[in-house]
């Protein structure tokens, strides 16, 4: 393999295809990037074996050929370099001679046919989704995906299309994010169902961040498969049944109380600041025309805030874990904020003001 292509293009594409590489190299093959040159340019790709992410580059290839270097060490070399064309020769010893300017460095590679190959790409039916759409969904609802690798089911984003709708949920069985829309017209046909890893959805944000136009999304052989452009996504579904997340919204909350988000995220910022490490509810005692939120740490101390809010009804005490509130505040667009309460032992609905379509179940804990 003999090409030569432009350090900025090159640090673009291996930046996102050597953040998915196994950092932990279990198998030492997958701490590399595959490389592999031809006539139509240069492609990159890594995987975990769960997550696999491919990106197509132009470059000059003098002589097409494959071979794998270290992922990390590839891009922390080629990002320091100057903003030059780089020349990448491998000889037959899986040497790779790397040259830009007055920089010269030699890698050990591994041979290609020791690489996981790509998955099939060719699914039943398409999903498009405008990119900007797809990312807003992502950004509403993976801040609820748990952690806990013991419940597996809990660790991915559920995507749904079916013939009228569009649904992406998460939960980690103390709050619950979900989006529902109307399925876009220019959206395809395919009816789909799959349960995505945190760790692909996290690479699908990066990849729709800076793009347009649609992201591509099909299923093969128990695979996703996400395309845009010149990137291609691939990630293993997750094989475990999801909650039956209609059972956990509420259908009847009496008391519906709206607040400013920012007069919120700013008492609740300020008001957590006394919690330290330990997760400790914050408790908001709701009354008419104002909430008082309050916030105890017993080694350190106490803290105290009043809002004001739009509420006529009785008053209503509650606790909750101010994190879920905040990052559910950090992913909504609304400046008010309708929260919908029955009582203080059941889930309350966190939704912008007059929005139905995405909603933030949080469980109450015990003040």
């Amino acid at each position: 393999m003999h090409i030569r292509i432009e350090r900025d293009i090159f640090v673009d594409a291996l930046g996102p295809v050597q953040s998915v590489v196994e950092v932990k190299k279990a198998l030492p093959i997958l701490s590399h990037v595959l490389l592999d040159a031809t006539p139509e340019g240069l492609s990159l790709f890594g995987t975990d074996l769960d997550v696999g992410l491919r990106k197509q580059v132009a470059a000059e290839v003098l002589t097409p050929g494959a071979i794998t270097l270290s992922a990390k060490k590839l891009y922390e070399v080629v990002k320091e370099l100057p903003s030059a064309t780089i020349e990448l020769q491998a000889d037959p010893d899986l040497q790779v001679a790397i040259s830009c300017q007055r920089s010269n460095f030699r890698l050990k590679g591994l041979s290609r046919e020791e690489f996981p190959s790509l998955p099939n790409l060719h699914g039943d039916g398409e999903l498009l989704l405008d990119a900007k759409l797809f990312r807003d969904m992502l950004r509403k609802t993976l801040f609820a995906v748990s952690s806990d690798q013991t419940r597996y089911a809990l660790t991915g984003v559920l995507l749904q299309a079916h013939s009228t709708g569009l649904n992406m949920v998460a939960t980690d069985g103390h709050r619950l994010a979900l989006i529902r829309l109307p399925r876009p017209e220019t959206s395809g046909t395919a009816v789909i169902e799959a349960l995505i890893p945190k760790k692909a959805m996290v690479e699908a944000v990066k990849i729709a961040r800076d793009e347009v136009g649609d992201v591509r999304i099909r299923l093969s052989d128990n695979q996703l498969i996400l395309q845009q452009d010149t990137t291609t996504l691939v990630a293993r579904l997750i094989d475990g049944q999801f909650p039956n997340y209609d059972q956990v919204v509420p259908t009847f909350t009496p008391n519906h109380i709206d607040i400013s988000k920012d007069a919120l995220h700013g008492a609740l910022r300020r008001t957590s600041a006394i919690m330290g490490e330990r997760t400790t509810p914050t408790e908001f005692d709701f009354q008419a025309g104002r909430v008082l939120i309050s916030c105890v740490n017993m080694d350190l101390g106490e803290a105290h805030e009043e809002v004001e809010i739009s509420y006529a009804g009785e008053g209503v005490k509650i606790g909750f874990n101010a994190r879920y509130i905040l990052e559910f505040l950090s992913a909504v667009d609304s400046e008010i904020i309708t929260l919908h309460l029955t009582d203080p032992l059941s889930p309350a609905i966190f939704r912008s003001a007059g929005d139905e379509r995405y909603s933030c179940v949080i469980m109450p804990m015990r003040i």
